[in-house]
């Protein structure tokens, strides 16, 4: 078991691999509801890290509350972090699905204007047809 240093002009617990040391609870066993100072990157590391938090002391007292809010406040900074980022990527997601909608709304105006094009020139033939059935008419009848 690797032991954390404890800095008098910060006092601030420092495990083995040179980082803050947060305050943890023991959830199991005899110990259970124990607090300890342990490695902010425990499971994820081989740091060891275990310094028990004696509750008479009044100095470590105040030291745990610090360590705990500070511990709070490093925990609500990446909650933050995290959806900043998450906000950032849908975002980026919006804006791509906006563009696909103003594509899509110029796919279907120019279909539109096709369909209209295609209205017009198939009313036309029928006029064109009409008239030269006019003409075949108003020839047959002259003769």
């Amino acid at each position: 078991m690797s032991q954390g240093s404890v800095n008098s002009t910060n006092s601030k617990i420092r495990c083995s691999c040179g980082r803050i040391a947060v305050v943890r609870t023991v959830r199991n066993g005899s110990n259970g509801g124990t607090k300890f100072y342990g490695c902010p990157m425990w499971p994820n590391t081989s740091c060891q890290l275990f310094v028990p938090i004696d509750d008479n002391n009044v100095v470590e007292d105040l030291q745990l509350k610090l360590l705990e809010r500070d511990t709070t406040i490093a925990e609500l900074e990446m909650i933050q972090k995290f959806n900043e980022d998450k906000i950032k990527e849908l975002e980026k997601e919006k804006k791509s699905l906006v563009d696909e909608v103003e594509t899509l709304k110029t796919e279907m105006w120019q279909q539109k204007l096709s369909s209209i094009k295609q209205y017009t020139n198939q009313k036309n033939m029928s006029m064109a047809l009409f008239i030269a059935l006019i003409v075949v008419v108003v020839i047959f009848m002259g003769k």
